[in-house]
């Protein structure tokens, strides 16, 4: 592929088989796992390569080559558990910086939520014997020690290998701070906010956050968002609760894995990111770094292109205590978003959205299957190549650098 810089990779993941959770994570991962044997059942009758089970393994042996970094998927792949092995297959992908993010403490979260789709399924088997409230804490306490463990494994190479802690759901701002300064205090460099539930009961743009991006900010923490984190999207209208939507003298009153969820997947990440531009967030905490992770970024040049026209031509008057630049200038500066590789057409973006060319990120998320394989990279190589400027080492490597501070 030519001279092309090393691949920084804003999306990677463990996929720990469920036999080794407790070995990796804990007890709690254990249990965890216990509760979830309907599910992981149902997934290994599919057949498809994102199996969470060891299928006979003893270890991560793998052997690493250019072959099975790129074409293996699932728990077999090498270091899709041991990370102590995953910065020789970052250096074989010629990949120079990784987030990586969980499979098991995904889990964790999602049996925390009693209206999740994993809930969901699992009392429809009747399989679930705990209560809500200790199914709640079960998750809290493996998703406790996800966040030990990628402590731990960011300790192997802090500048290359950056494992995200979870940020679990928060109902005020108290205790959304006393686990982001705990987590801080720790030495994590990027953590996990979900975008489909409102920040410790609060809007994103609410005044009782600053002191939260700011932590973030200050400490050069990212704080990223990846797909799952949409849970609970509009259960509320505490998004609107922020001083620069106040309410103004003209009102209007009119106003999982299927096609309408990934068909819709863009709409609570971008009701998210519209309160924070618009309320100021950025404007506030300029040096925030925010990463919108596998949910695709077809939707956020038009997100953009919306935000600019509310922003230049309807309510400059209204915004301009709130902000100084077009919200456009803040998702340039401060965002970044993972299209997926397989299909979308990343080219078109650069082509259609040249302001925000600083914006799209490259993502392996290796070894999940989603992420494909290496004909992927390379049909996205070739595409942008033919753009005929720098496109390639934005995509490829400098724009995900943000997210490394």
């Amino acid at each position: 592929m030519g001279d092309m810089k090393q691949i920084v990779d804003t999306d990677s993941h463990e996929m720990t088989p469920v036999e080794f959770w407790e070995s990796t994570f804990g007890p709690a991962a254990s249990e965890v796992g216990r509760v979830l044997e309907p599910l992981l059942e149902h997934v290994a009758q599919m057949g498809n390569d994102n199996q969470f089970s060891a299928l006979g393994i003893d270890g991560d042996y793998m052997e690493i080559d250019e072959d099975t970094v790129w074409n293996v998927k699932g728990p077999l792949a090498p270091s899709a558990f041991d990370m102590a092995r995953r910065m020789a297959v970052m250096d074989q992908m010629g990949v120079s910086k990784q987030l990586v993010f969980p499979t098991f403490a995904l889990f964790a979260l999602t049996i925390m939520d009693p209206s999740s789709w994993v809930t969901g399924f699992l009392k429809a088997k009747g399989g679930v014997k705990q209560s809500d409230g200790e199914l709640a804490a079960l998750g809290r306490a493996g998703l406790d020690e996800y966040n030990d463990w990628a402590l731990r494994m960011t300790e192997i190479d802090p500048k290359r290998l950056r494992i995200v802690s979870y940020l679990a759901p928060a109902d005020n701002v108290e205790a959304l701070m006393s686990q982001t300064m705990d987590l801080i205090d720790k030495g994590v460099r990027a953590v996990h906010l979900s975008h489909g539930v409102a920040p410790g009961g609060r809007s994103p743009a609410h005044p009782e956050l600053d002191q939260f991006w700011s932590a973030l900010a200050s400490n050069q923490v990212a704080c990223t968002t990846h797909l799952l984190g949409e849970a609970g999207f509009k259960r509320s209208d505490v998004w609107v609760d922020a001083p620069a939507f106040a309410p103004g003298k003209k009102q209007s009153h009119e106003v999982g894995l299927e096609p309408y969820s990934f068909a819709t997947l863009h709409l609570a990440i971008s009701n998210f990111l519209a309160c924070m531009t618009l309320g100021g967030v950025f404007e506030r905490h300029p040096e925030l770094r925010f990463g919108a992770i596998e949910l695709g970024a077809g939707w956020f040049g038009p997100l953009a292109d919306n935000l600019d026209m509310w922003a230049r031509d309807m309510y400059s008057s209204r915004l301009k205590p709130f902000i100084s630049k077009l919200p456009s200038a803040y998702l340039r500066d401060n965002v970044r978003v993972t299209p997926f590789n397989m299909f979308e057409p990343v080219d078109d973006y650069f082509r259609r959205y040249p302001h925000l060319g600083q914006s799209y990120c490259f993502s392996t998320d290796f070894p999940h299957v989603e992420g494909g394989r290496e004909d992927t990279k390379s049909k996205q190589y070739q595409n942008l190549g033919a753009l005929g400027g720098n496109e390639v080492d934005l995509y490829f490597s400098d724009n995900g650098e943000l997210l490394f501070p």
